[in-house]
Order: C-alpha cells, then structure tokens, then sequence
C-alpha cells in the first residue's frame, strides 16, 4: 500500500473514530438530559427519608418511623394533602409452616401482602419544603426504601371551592394530580431536595404538638357547650314537671268544688220543691 493510500486510510479511520466518539457523547448527552427531566416543573414533590427501627417493649421491632418531605413547585400554597402509601411485602407469606416443615411458597403472586400507611399532610408553601413525620406497623423497614406505591386522594390547593352535599365532599382538589414521587435511585432525590435540620424537625414536632392540643380544646370546648344544652334543656323539663303537677292539682281542686256547688244546688232545689 502506498503511503497516500495509507494516508487516506487512517484519514478515514480517524474521521469515523471522531464521528462515533461525537455520536456516543451526544447519545449521553441525551441520556444525560433525560436523566434530568424526571419531573414536572409545576409540581408537588415528594421522597421518603430517614427511615428508622422502632422497638416495642420486648426490644422487638414492630414499627419503623420515617419522614415525607414535600417540595411545593407550584406559584400557590398547598393547604391539605390526602394520600395512602403501600409497600408490597413478598416475604410475609413467602415461607409457611406446614406439619412442622418450612414450605416455600413459589409463586411470588401467592406471597404478596402489603404494608399500608395513611398519610394526610398541610400547609405547604410555594417552592418551599416541609417534613412531616410518620410511623407504619411492620418489622422490615427495609422494604420503605423504594418500593412505593402511592395514590393521590384529594389535594386541596390555595383558592380550591370545595363542593359539598348531604354534609359529605363530592367534589377533589386541583392539584391531585400534580404530584411526583422521587425515589432514591433519581438524582432528584439528592438535587431537589435541601437536608432538614433537626432545628426544623423540632420545630415542626412543636407545632404538630400545638395543632394537636388545639384540636383537643376544640372538641372539649364543643363537648362543653353540648353538655351545657343538656343541662339546660333537663333544667326546662325539671321546672315543666313541678308546674305540670301543680296544674293538675288546681284543675282537681276546681272540679271538687264545682262538684260540690252543684250538689249544693241540687239539694236547695229539692228543698224548694218539698216546701
């Protein structure tokens, strides 16, 4: 081969080399910015963090407390989030005891059960976060990692007119479907979210504690004020019975005289008649 040949050759094989090495960087590019787009730009983020073992009495671990965080990217606040979180758990009835033997149970679909938790959530304000704090009654916290299933039931947003009929809400949020849920393998999970301060933690647990104690004298208050109509309407019936009695015994009284007025004239009249 001559060394013009060679020359276009290598010409050759470095221009293609170039245009693989430019194709492979913009497909990770690509990537790259897929990787990127994981969520809306309006919307209600959110992760679950600090998952931690919870010990009963015995030192056995029965519960596993964890925080949902919440990233609000909407322009209005969030006033009230209604939401309910499984994790399958395929280990509960994976092995069963049977005639003092272990079976395993082979079909995955026939050892599923779930670990279920009730989540209600408020007062999140635009592009801010907020922590929330949660426990759920299972002893594999693991199983909180990643494996979320998650289903919206009604998130009311600032400005939302709730409908309402029978005394029963018919009608949901506007933001119910808004949300994004950020696992740990997206790099969101690490990106969007700010690390909370055990400051901010406290501070929250006081003010759950407040809201709390609110709540608690709200309903005393009304049980009060329930108690205080019952005293009162018992105090009408108390006071209508004495009154009853005392008619009664006016309109027996009334009668006997009558009775006896009349028997008087009876007698004048017979006494007219005789003379």
């Amino acid at each position: 081969m001559s060394l013009f040949s060679k020359f276009i050759t290598s010409g050759l094989t470095f221009g293609l080399a170039l245009c693989l090495s430019a194709a492979s960087f913009a497909a990770e590019q690509d990537k790259e910015k897929e990787i990127e787009k994981t969520s809306d730009a309006d919307a209600i983020l959110f992760r679950i963090e600090n998952i931690k073992p919870l010990t009963n009495e015995d030192g056995l671990t029965d519960r596993c407390s964890f925080l949902v965080t919440v990233y609000n990217r909407m322009e209005k606040k969030v006033d009230k989030i209604d939401m309910d979180f499984r994790w399958m758990d395929a280990i509960e009835k994976k092995y069963q005891i049977v005639d003092d033997s272990v079976r395993v149970v082979s079909d995955i679909r026939d050892a599923e059960t779930y670990i279920v938790k009730h989540i209600e959530l408020e007062d999140v304000f635009p592009h801010q976060q907020k922590s929330f704090a949660q426990e759920v009654e299972t002893d594999k916290c693991f199983l909180l990692l990643d494996q979320l299933e998650y289903k919206v039931n009604d998130c009311i947003a600032e400005g939302d007119k709730v409908e309402m009929k029978n005394n029963k809400k018919t009608s949901r949020g506007s933001c119910v479907d808004r949300f994004n849920y950020i696992n740990s393998k997206n790099p969101e999970y690490y990106s969007e979210f700010k690390d909370v301060p055990d400051s901010v933690l406290e501070k929250q647990a006081e003010e759950s504690k407040a809201h709390e104690l609110a709540g608690v004298e709200k309903a005393y208050k009304s049980a009060l004020d329930d108690l205080a109509a019952v005293s009162k309407e018992l105090d009408k019936i108390a006071k209508y019975e004495p009154e009853k009695k005392e008619d009664k015994a006016t309109d027996a009284k009334d009668k006997a005289d009558k009775d006896k007025a009349d028997k008087k004239d009876d007698a004048d009249k017979e006494d007219k008649k005789a003379e």
